[in-house]
């Protein structure tokens, strides 16, 4: 009979302790950070604006989404948000194509001549991302998901003149 009680005693500290237990982990599910996301306006990957590249001699169909400029004295290539490095990787003519992720946005940034980030590594925005030869062409595309977007649109710079 005494390990009867002793049972039942446990068994109801077991179900006075489960709540507990279940309300705290919520408690700290709801603290952790929220995944990166997208904050408008985005901001410019030159400090001192971009001079609009050439157009293309082909048009694109459907069309090519990309934003291409020049910085005409600015070295360094910025992050247009907070966001997740998820791909640095060489390209071609010796520069370097970096993505960035914020929840479901990715932004591409191709023309780097040298990367300042790693995979992985957390940024925010207006975050140096690599050094760019001034002169050069920096292509910048903006997806959702695996939609190209109108970065243009978003984009928080100001065009220079020649």
């Amino acid at each position: 009979m005494k390990n009867y009680r002793a049972l039942i005693m446990r068994i109801h500290i077991y179900i006075l302790l489960i709540p507990l237990i279940l309300f705290s982990f919520l408690a700290s599910a709801q603290r952790r950070p929220k995944p990166d996301t997208l904050q408008l306006p985005l901001i410019c990957p030159f400090e001192h604006g971009y001079k609009p590249a050439l157009k293309e001699a082909y048009n694109w169909d459907p069309s090519d989404k990309k934003v291409v400029m020049i910085g005409k004295t600015d070295t360094v290539v910025r992050s247009c948000n907070n966001a997740t490095v998820v791909k640095v990787e060489p390209a071609e003519e010796g520069s370097y194509e970096i993505v960035i992720n914020a929840g479901d946005y990715y932004f591409w940034y191709h023309g780097n001549i040298k990367p300042s980030v790693k995979i992985g590594e957390k940024v925010k925005a207006g975050q140096a991302l690599g050094i760019y030869s001034p002169g050069t062409e920096l292509e910048f595309r903006m997806y959702k998901d695996e939609e190209m977007m109108d970065a243009g649109k978003l984009l928080n710079c100001e065009t220079v003149e020649s």
